[in-house]
């Protein structure tokens, strides 16, 4: 290898070899304990949706009755998160629990999921159901999560029913600030072991290319001095 393209060799090496390092260490690691299905097509949407990505795999020995919460013209009345928590006036919850609860954030849609009317699903044995906590939705005081959620892969499975079980009794409003998708999605912050390593890479493809330069340079005047005749600038 001659010796000007030495220090060249040398900086790419450093370049390449640290740039793995430095991508890997921007990204935080995900915990995705939650064996969800490769079918479900929105697999990884589905994983964070529950707290820390965390779910357990259940599958049902016998019927078993989740409960749902819609809209009073029955939108959102079928779907495939379902919940244990059962929601209604004997025990004092209300719509904004539901909301707050299972983190149905009011920007969603439209229209937003009111969690108006409560209805019972019934699962028939044989079924898998991944089953854990709803995680937050921001802004996390609007719907900080915590109640019991379930998933299933298909709602049209034979054995599935969905039927009204009763009203929801209302809550009230959220905060303004709760119906805003832009104000629900702060700029994420970078880490610092991530900006460090962003300087790094700069610092290090500057020096690589000043050297490159620098041979390149050196190459021309050495093939222009020693055939001048035949030199031709490409």
């Amino acid at each position: 290898m001659k010796k000007q393209n030495c220090g060249a060799w040398l900086s790419g090496v450093a370049f390449i070899g640290l740039s793995p390092l430095i991508i890997v260490a921007g990204q935080t690691a995900a915990s995705a304990a939650c064996p969800i299905p490769d079918s479900v097509s929105d697999q990884p949407t589905v994983i964070a949706s529950f707290l820390n990505s965390e779910c357990t795999k259940q599958t049902l020995t016998q019927e078993t009755i989740y409960y749902r919460y819609y809209n009073s013209d029955d939108t959102y009345r079928f779907g495939r998160y379902l919940t244990s928590n059962f929601y209604d006036s004997s025990n004092g919850k209300t719509t904004l629990d539901v909301i707050q609860e299972l983190a149905l954030a009011q920007y969603f849609g439209p229209p937003p999921n009111l969690a108006q009317l409560r209805g019972t699903v019934t699962l028939p044995p044989g079924l898998d159901v991944y089953i854990g906590i709803a995680g937050a939705q921001p802004p996390n005081v609007c719907y900080p999560g915590g109640g019991t959620q379930a998933f299933i892969e298909n709602t049209r499975t034979p054995g599935i029913s969905f039927v009204f079980d009763g009203n929801v009794p209302d809550g009230g409003s959220l905060s303004a600030n709760c119906y805003s998708a832009t104000a629900a999605k702060p700029i994420p912050e970078s880490s610092p072991l991530f900006a460090i390593g962003v300087l790094a890479t700069i610092g290090l493809a500057a020096t690589f290319n000043r050297i490159l330069m620098e041979s390149k340079t050196k190459q021309i005047a050495n093939s222009y001095y020693s055939s001048p005749k035949s030199f031709v600038k490409n």
